[in-house]
């Protein structure tokens, strides 16, 4: 059953946009200010997006995610309209964060038909009672547990009055009956004017005063220490406070003058720039053009797209290598003419559809901030966390298969990757605890990579568990240093000898490694001992269409990517240099490249040996330059990228240098080379 209202269906995925991304914006401005003091911008802006999410909510008729967001709004009123008004800033944070994680919870609650809207109602009095203290009033249930209002500091008030709050222990087992035996004690010290609740000898007394704790009203002209002294030898109470009340000289009407005067200076820093440039707007077209230059549409558009462009790119294909053309013995000149020109065409309705689709990976890096900031919170760890190159642009899809592999991995960084700080502190550790987030560009991939200064990791005690677990599938004395520290993404292995509320069940690191398998990506382990880890993701910018140079070697179809290659040409017995070991290189204008064979690294037979009929690939990957030998060159096409499936992923593909496959437009297959793995595993 709908949510929502009849002829509202057509605005829910603008309001899910919207609201997510103000919601977004609301955890960036709170992890960067809790450290810091809220300026009167960031006061504005918060102000800005509760009352936003407000008005948008109930126009959707979402009234539980409306009355949540007034609350927040109200607070955020109380704060700018006195910005000298005294407040906890810890507890006002979580109760922050705690209603944006609401809110966002709710965002997928509305989208699912048999989901019930969530009840707030408790965290709005959490809320209400702490604006109401702000405001030096207190917060009383009624018999229906809804959270009303109750000043504890009455209008004309003498300045003798004054209000003290005691908080009984939760051991205490008859709080009303140590309530009334208290004020008893007190009348001796000083005159008790009334208290919160009113009646402690009510049933609900007991209940509240266990819940709230016991407002005493009090007569205070220079007893306070005897009234101090009467409380803190009372039994079983856990603490007391005195209960600030607002100064006389701060008088509530001004502020709401100021702003019904003028509007525009009050709110000077924020709001009133944005209404002065709503209206000047009108009066340019130029100006009016810029803000309609910008449209959000849904990425199952973008995605249904996509794959049009891609199955043209295969039918472009198909038509221009057909074997029917072979038959035709009549000059072609017009159908290569009009070719050229069909794929140029395709080439630039490729790039556009790419680029639309590119999005800077700070999406996903931003959303790791309230995970660290959270962690740090309940761990006690003051773990930094920092962004590298988080400009670096990815396929929309991309960025949000990173998501959850993050998560995992920035958890397992913070939870035990990082030591305790007095483990720190003993092994001389002074830099910041700290979790790097970086990412850059290369050879066609996105490399991501999550590092952490923490304890690192031992292979040695990795294989020992491994072990233990029944999880080795050779020998031990077999397995490399990375083999041994790529064991921590098996299924069931973890290095926790404990479960936590973040990691040890042994399901993170294989969950992140199927879902980089997936879409053809892969994730490998480096990590020294004291030092700290590093896990590096690698993923194609795009999951779909790249450049290819096609080789043949034998009878088997190679497509090597365009960006990787940097010439190709033959070669001559004078340029041929053969070293001590066996192996060969090509001298070319005076330098010496190294030579792999594809036919050697892969098995195939029927392969041209004579590198004087053959082509040599000279290919470029993490700044080092060497050469491929291949039969022939066929053409150079884009093609579909098509991963391969996890199972021929484990089976050592990636690992061998084929980063996925594609279909020919005779239908035949081709295999992409992922150049970087070539020259790290056969140079």
């Amino acid at each position: 059953m709908s949510k929502f209202e009849a002829g509202m269906e057509g605005m829910v995925d603008t309001y899910i946009f919207e609201t997510s991304s103000l919601l977004e914006q609301l955890d960036d401005i709170l992890i960067r200010t809790e450290k810091d003091d809220l300026t009167p911008d960031d006061i504005a802006e918060i102000f800005r997006i509760m009352h936003t999410i407000k008005g948008s909510s109930a126009m959707m008729g979402l009234q539980n995610m409306s009355t949540l967001a007034h609350a927040v709004e109200d607070l955020f009123f109380i704060i700018r309209e006195d910005p000298s008004v005294s407040y906890e800033k810890e507890p006002l944070y979580e109760l922050l964060f705690a209603g944006s994680d609401n809110l966002k919870n709710e965002i997928d609650v509305i989208q699912d038909d048999s989901a019930d809207l969530t009840d707030f109602s408790e965290l709005m009095g959490k809320i209400r009672a702490f604006a109401a203290v702000m405001k030096g009033e207190t917060v009383k249930e009624d018999d229906n547990g809804e959270s009303v209002e109750i000043q504890i500091y009455e209008e004309g008030d003498p300045e003798s009055i004054k209000a003290i709050k005691v908080t009984y222990e939760e051991s205490c087992l008859m709080p009303a009956i140590r309530a009334m035996l208290l004020l008893r004690t007190l009348g001796n010290v000083c005159q008790v004017v009334g208290t919160i609740p009113e009646d402690v000898d009510d049933d609900s007394a007991g209940d509240f005063i266990t819940k709230n704790g016991l407002y005493i009203r009090v007569v205070a002209e220079g007893n306070e220490a005897d009234i101090e002294g009467v409380i803190g030898n009372a039994l079983n109470i856990e603490k007391f406070e005195w209960v600030e009340r607002k100064k006389p000289e701060e008088k509530k009407p001004e502020p709401k003058k100021e702003e019904a005067k003028p509007a525009v200076e009050a709110k000077t820093d924020n709001p009133p720039k944005a209404e002065e440039k709503k209206a000047e707007k009108p009066k340019g077209d130029g100006k009016k053009a810029a803000s309609d230059s910008i449209i959000s549409v849904k990425l199952s558009k973008l995605d249904a797209l996509l794959d049009l462009v891609s199955e043209i790119v295969i039918t472009e294909s198909m038509v221009s290598s057909s074997p029917d053309l072979k038959l035709v013995e009549t000059s072609l000149e017009q159908f290569s003419k009009s070719s050229r020109q069909l794929k140029k065409l395709t080439d630039e309705l490729q790039d556009i559809v790419m680029s639309i689709r590119m999005v800077p990976v700070a999406a996903a890096f931003t959303k790791m901030s309230r995970v660290v900031r959270d962690m740090n919170s309940k761990l006690k760890k003051n773990v930094e966390l920092v962004f590298e190159g988080e400009d670096t642009e990815a396929d929309k899809s991309v960025v949000d298969i990173l998501n959850d592999p993050l998560m995992h991995l920035v958890r397992n960084a913070v939870d035990h990757g990082i030591e305790e700080p007095s483990v720190r502190a003993e092994r001389g550790k002074t830099e910041p605890a700290r979790v790097t987030l970086s990412a850059y560009e290369e050879s066609g991939e996105v490399v991501i990579k999550v590092t952490d200064n923490g304890a690192g990791m031992d292979p040695d005690k990795l294989l020992q568990k491994a072990e233990r677990n029944g999880i080795l599938t050779k020998p031990k004395s077999e397995y490399t240093e990375a083999e041994a520290l790529n064991l921590i993404m098996a299924a069931g292995f973890s290095t926790n000898e404990k479960v936590t509320e973040y990691s040890g069940r042994g399901v993170g690191m294989d969950v992140v490694r199927s879902n980089i398998e997936k879409v053809g990506g892969k994730i490998t382990v480096e990590s020294k001992l004291g030092k700290g880890s590093s896990f590096v993701i690698k993923i194609p910018l795009s999951l779909s269409i790249i450049d290819v140079l096609g080789v043949m070697v034998g009878k088997t179809y190679f497509s090597i990517p365009i960006m990787s290659i940097r010439e190709s040409f033959s070669v001559n017995s004078e340029n041929i240099v053969t070293d001590n070991e066996g192996g060969v290189m090509i001298k070319l204008r005076g330098r010496y490249f190294p030579v792999i064979k594809l036919s050697e690294i892969y098995g195939i037979e029927n392969a041209t040996d004579d590198y004087e009929k053959g082509i040599m690939i000279m290919c470029e990957a993490d700044r080092k330059r060497f050469c491929l030998f291949a039969d022939e060159i066929v053409s150079d096409m884009s093609v579909v990228v098509k991963p391969f499936s996890p199972l021929l992923n484990r089976q050592g593909v990636k690992e061998n240098g084929m980063s996925g496959c594609s279909i020919l437009g005779d239908g035949s297959i081709t295999i992409i080379l992922d150049i970087k793995t070539i020259l790290e595993k056969f140079l």
